[in-house]
């Protein structure tokens, strides 16, 4: 038990660390876009009202630039003084190759398999398992699901002007309604001069610091619902989420 309490709070000041470390370095430069309208939020305080209960899950589309380690940056501030606001996120595993667990727990990140592969199967049932765990412990996620990019798949959904890959995998949909989690579905907007030519990160960076017809990428957070029922049918909660993603908010 005694061991089980260390590890839980080298992972707190390890991610409360890293949590100051990136506000400084990336968070404050973010906020600057914010600021000067680069990057636009909407349904920004109904997510902070959210992560403050905690054991809640942001789901977005995944545009080329926009990675779940970026996506907890918009909570920094307020990760300051609660750090389960500083959500966990779920890289693809060949995102961070050099990096060893230790690494990726500091960065409170949990890698994930997006391919077919009997090391992306092992991997993605541990990750479901420290994603139970985290839950538990009233911490917060935010993920891309396998499948959801919004100009790579060959499959399409689309609501009016908006459209994503249909998602393929939702294994932490169903670690989120076996747990009572909150589900934030998220939609990141972009410019056509942004995407366009599927530009590398380098390149959308560049862009995304120097060039104003790429302005502004919207991140638009809908209304959060919880999975209910004593059965989980993931086909139906796929399509609910696409669904929830895409489909603009009706102001009230």
């Amino acid at each position: 038990m005694q061991q089980g309490r260390k590890e839980r709070l080298a992972s707190l000041l390890s991610g409360l660390a890293m949590a100051v470390l990136l506000g400084t370095l990336i968070g404050i430069p973010f906020w600057l876009l914010g600021l000067f309208r680069v990057i636009r939020i909407s349904g920004y305080w109904r997510a902070v009202d959210y992560m403050r209960r905690g054991r809640m899950l942001i789901v977005a589309n995944h545009p080329s630039l926009i990675e779940t380690f970026f996506i907890p940056l918009v909570f920094w501030p307020w990760a300051m003084f609660r750090l389960r606001m500083f959500p966990w996120s779920l890289p693809d595993k060949n995102l961070f190759k050099g990096f060893s667990p230790e690494h990726h727990e500091r960065l409170r990140c949990i890698r994930v398999g997006r391919d077919d592969t009997l090391e992306s199967r092992k991997l993605n049932w541990s990750a479901m398992k420290r994603v139970m765990e985290l839950f538990e412990r009233q911490q917060c996620f935010v993920a891309h699901l396998e499948g959801g990019r919004t100009s790579k798949q060959a499959e399409q959904v689309s609501v009016g002007p908006n459209k994503m890959g249909k998602i393929r995998n939702a294994q932490i949909l169903k670690a989120a309604w076996k747990k009572g989690a909150w589900i934030m579905p998220l939609h990141v907007k972009m410019t056509d001069d942004m995407k366009r030519d599927l530009p590398g990160f380098g390149e959308s960076l560049r862009r995304l610091l120097f060039s104003p017809k790429c302005w502004p990428i919207r991140l638009e957070f809908r209304r959060p619902y919880k999975i209910v029922g004593q059965r989980f049918d993931e086909e139906a909660e796929k399509r609910r989420l696409e669904l929830a993603i895409l489909t603009p908010e009706v102001p009230a």
